[in-house]
């Protein structure tokens, strides 16, 4: 499971199974008892959940068999960036109960993540060449590199004369972060002072990002008709683009190739593990 997968389940509600005779429901006064529900999702889902178990119980021996010693600085690291992805760390305690799972669960589970990548890894003598790394980098690096951005504001008008009315009282020294906060109809950014934050060249609407990247700091633009009404945009900042140096991100390019490689080689390390064992399966 992956860190993502993982913080995903974190979010999950976690639900005992319903014992047979357990009646989970009346319609007109007949009973739908836990058994029913069971035989059914047994139809729908067993043959793959029993394959899901079967598959645990296989990696799970080859992990005891294998003896390897778990890198407990990555998965200190993984268990960092999960938690780096939610709010706070009260959240992250609030979903750890709310499923029922410590936080050393959820490193045990990192745990068996790591050694099942390391299983894969020894098995199939997966590698990531510098030569590899950069052939990658020179083949990307455009994309690799930090776009250049600007911070901006933004007062939203209704019609296209309060924006100009706007821009006449900006230009004639009025305070851009104020009356935004006074008149701007935006009200996901008003109380901020009209505030968008920082953003790169690619995550705005080509009229607009021709617009803003036009301008140097300090600048304001004349106003941007979209389907919410006209804005006026300030650019506070700008950031000039930054090119991707290898030796920077070396580390990283490698890391993800080698995930990339692994996760290719994962089904077939499966199969293997699967042929060589004695498994049979009892008809129900």
């Amino acid at each position: 499971m992956t860190p993502m997968l993982l913080l995903l389940a974190l979010a999950a509600p976690s639900h005992a199974a319903p014992k047979p005779s357990q009646v989970l429901a009346t319609v007109n006064g007949t009973p739908i008892k836990g058994a029913q529900v069971a035989e059914r999702l047994w139809k729908q889902f067993g043959d793959a959940t029993l394959q899901e178990l079967i598959d645990e119980a296989l990696l799970k021996q080859a992990m005891a068999a294998s003896k390897l010693a778990v890198d407990k600085s990555e998965v200190e690291a993984r268990l960092n960036r999960i938690q780096s992805q939610v709010a706070d760390e009260a959240t992250f305690k609030q979903r750890l109960e709310a499923t029922g799972t410590s936080l050393e669960q959820l490193r045990s589970q990192i745990e068996d993540q790591v050694v099942r990548e390391q299983l894969t890894i020894r098995s199939k003598g997966l590698t990531v060449s510098d030569a590899e790394a950069k052939e990658f980098f020179e083949a990307n690096k455009d994309r690799l590199g930090v776009p250049e951005s600007v911070r901006l504001r933004h007062i939203l008008a209704p019609t296209e004369k309060e924006a100009a009315d706007f821009l006449v009282a900006v230009r004639a020294g009025a305070d851009f972060a104020k009356l935004a906060g006074q008149l701007s109809i935006d009200r996901t950014t008003k109380d901020k002072g009209g505030d968008l934050g920082v953003t790169s060249r690619g995550m705005l609407v080509p009229d607009i990002e021709k617009v803003v990247f036009g301008l140097k700091a300090g600048e304001v633009s004349e106003p941007v008709r979209t389907p919410m009404g006209f804005h006026v945009f300030k650019v506070e900042e700008v950031v000039p683009a930054k090119p991707a140096v290898f030796q920077d991100i070396k580390a990283d390019i490698a890391r993800a190739m080698l995930a990339d490689k692994i996760a290719k080689a994962w089904p077939e390390y499966l199969q293997e593990l699967r042929e060589k064992a004695k498994i049979e399966r009892k008809s129900r």
